[in-house]
């Protein structure tokens, strides 16, 4: 399990994005959303198109959730 953030302001693309709590690229606290303790970056994402759309993975935090 992992703790998972996402990104309340979108990209210049509309996406929000999904970040581990320990990303380097994480949003400031007033710029986050806290998702829970997940145990995957999918589930993650999907949790995460409850409440913003579109939303992707940050992909420091997808490589390392594949290499972990």
């Amino acid at each position: 399990m992992a703790e998972f953030y996402v990104d309340t302001t979108a990209q210049g693309n509309g996406e929000h994005i999904v970040h581990f709590a320990t990303c380097e690229s994480l949003p400031p606290k007033e710029a986050r959303l806290y998702l829970g303790s997940i145990a995957s970056c999918g589930s993650a994402l999907k949790k995460a198109a409850e409440k913003f759309k579109p939303v992707n993975a940050c992909p420091r935090c997808a490589a390392a959730f594949h290499t972990a």
